[in-house]
């Protein structure tokens, strides 16, 4: 897959040729520098924009050449998303941000999942609160019910614990890798931070939009070693 902005001399390769496949209840973490391509690869995966040539397949099917309002409507019901920011709706409940995918796609929310969710990222307790009455690492909490409310094939994490400090990033982290081993789903996430890395069972390396190296079963020493190294890898 790749991903070129401009034309001509001023073009510029954000994704200079990636391959990569994620198999169903895995973890991988996408780790490299400023300009590497992680966050195009992760745009391009989402279906958020199509890649200049290659493929983009999802849960078996070709999305690549899919028109705005069906990638619309697979993000809603197929993707999973948790940003460092967290976009919850400061007017929503924990429970109606929780619920609001299955919203936005015509459906109406199942009380009993959505409880049942908040229930398992420890907010059973904190459903009626709006965001402005929670701390950071709930927020992040309540982003996570919400990538998994609609059962989604994959869930798409970029840098989900950039706004937390180390205890809290823990935790959050601790969740996800609940969400592959207990309930079986995929998680690619976006990171810049070693410790982030180890929590996933794979680590993808990119450099100049290109895949530089990949590192099963990561240790945060491990991943920052092969980090201070990838201009080698590439050379």
């Amino acid at each position: 897959m790749a991903r070129t902005y401009g034309e001509g001399t001023g073009s510029v390769a954000a994704l200079a040729g990636v391959s990569a496949a994620f198999a169903r209840g895995t973890f991988t973490a996408v780790m490299g520098p400023s300009g590497s391509g992680k966050s195009t690869f992760l745009t391009c995966a989402a279906g958020l924009e199509p890649p200049t040539s290659g493929r983009v397949v999802l849960d078996g099917a070709d999305i690549t050449d899919w028109d705005e309002e069906r990638r619309t409507r697979l993000r809603r019901e197929r993707i999973g998303f948790v940003f460092q920011g967290f976009h919850l709706m400061p007017y929503l409940t924990a429970a109606q941000n929780v619920g609001l995918p299955l919203r936005l796609a015509g459906r109406r929310p199942d009380r009993v999942r959505v409880s049942a969710l908040l229930e398992r990222v420890g907010l059973g307790e904190r459903a009626g609160h709006l965001p402005a009455a929670m701390s950071g690492g709930q927020r992040q909490r309540v982003a996570i019910a919400r990538a998994l409310v609609a059962d989604p094939a994959v869930i798409l994490a970029d840098e989900p614990t950039g706004a937390l400090d180390s205890a809290t990033a823990a935790s959050v982290l601790e969740l996800l890798r609940g969400c592959v081993d207990e309930l079986g789903q995929t998680v690619v996430m976006v990171t810049h931070d070693p410790v982030a890395a180890a929590y996933a069972d794979t680590v993808l390396f990119l450099v100049d939009g290109r895949v530089a190296g990949r590192m099963d079963r990561p240790t945060a020493t491990a991943v920052a070693g092969q980090l201070a190294r990838l201009d080698e890898w590439v050379a």
